[in-house]
């Protein structure tokens, strides 16, 4: 066995036992699981996806809402979940549903002080909504590129319910001095938010199409070895760009260029995709945390 081989089951086994000595970590989503396998199967049965989304009445009245409201201009009230599937089509029920619980997912059961949650729920579900989109023009699932992106971060909540304060002071000194979170992490606890996301994701059974893309979006070297990594970390680079307010056009910064070089994109198409997501974000603000 090679040194990286014994290294990577090494720091596995130190992130499951730290997984295992926190009382509190986030519920088990089952029915977004259960959405993404019907999601992956190109034969998925519309009654199928509805009977999983009545097993959740908080969920459907949710969906309902969503199709009733103006933003999708239905002139008739839609009543039955069924119809809305219908209407909505199953990617925009599939985006509702996955940030409703992506959001449940990134809250912390308890206030921990000075962490900064909305902003990282807000951070990741752009990053969701980025992902799927430009997913859809390289050809890679929109579904799961979604969701990766969603809960890429999540890592990061584990540590804050963990640690407390502790935490927070990383990412303090973080805004302070510049320096990289994920190289805190590794001083202070012996592995990143993403080794620890990614080992949570498998806990709930979620596929390494998720979850290897979680662990490397940090990475460069690692996202150049899988498009959905590429897709994930760009994602997030794109979030942090419409939270920073620059001028700058998101395919003149090096993130935007490696993606283009990656996909073989041109800078309009970016720059499409950039305005597409940002005329998607309003729809967040029509989101109610189940």
């Amino acid at each position: 066995m090679n040194k990286a081989c014994e290294h990577s089951i090494a720091n596995y086994k130190t992130v499951d036992g730290y997984l295992d000595g926190i009382a509190s970590l986030p519920p088990t989503p089952q029915v977004l699981i259960q959405l993404i396998d019907l999601f992956r199967q190109s034969t998925a049965d519309v009654d199928e996806i509805v009977q999983l989304l009545r097993r959740d009445p908080a969920l459907s009245l949710e969906v309902l809402r969503r199709c009733n409201s103006s933003f999708f201009g239905n002139d008739d009230t839609v009543k039955d979940i069924n119809e809305a599937v219908y209407r909505m089509g199953f990617y925009e029920v599939y985006q509702i549903t996955a940030t409703l619980f992506g959001m449940r997912a990134l809250t912390a059961p308890s206030v921990v002080p000075g962490f900064p949650a909305a902003e990282l729920r807000r951070h990741s579900s752009i990053a969701g909504i980025a992902a799927g989109a430009l997913a859809r023009e390289v050809n890679e699932s929109e579904g799961i590129a979604f969701t990766t992106a969603l809960l890429h971060d999540i890592g990061k909540l584990i540590f804050a319910i963990a640690e407390q304060a502790k935490y927070v002071a990383l990412i303090d000194q973080c805004k302070l001095t510049g320096a990289y979170l994920s190289n805190l992490e590794v001083q202070a606890f012996g592995f990143s938010h993403s080794e620890l996301g990614a080992q949570l994701l498998r806990r709930w059974g979620m596929t390494e199409e998720v979850v290897l893309p979680v662990l490397g979006h940090n990475s460069p070297a690692a996202a150049d070895k899988l498009p959905l990594c590429v897709l994930t970390r760009a994602a997030s680079e794109l979030a942090n760009h419409f939270e920073a307010k620059v001028s700058e056009t998101f395919s003149a910064t090096p993130t935007g260029i490696h993606l283009s070089e990656v996909f073989e994109l041109k800078a309009n198409e970016l720059d499409d995709w950039e305005h597409l997501v940002r005329s998607k974000i309003r729809q967040l603000d029509l989101l109610k945390p189940l």
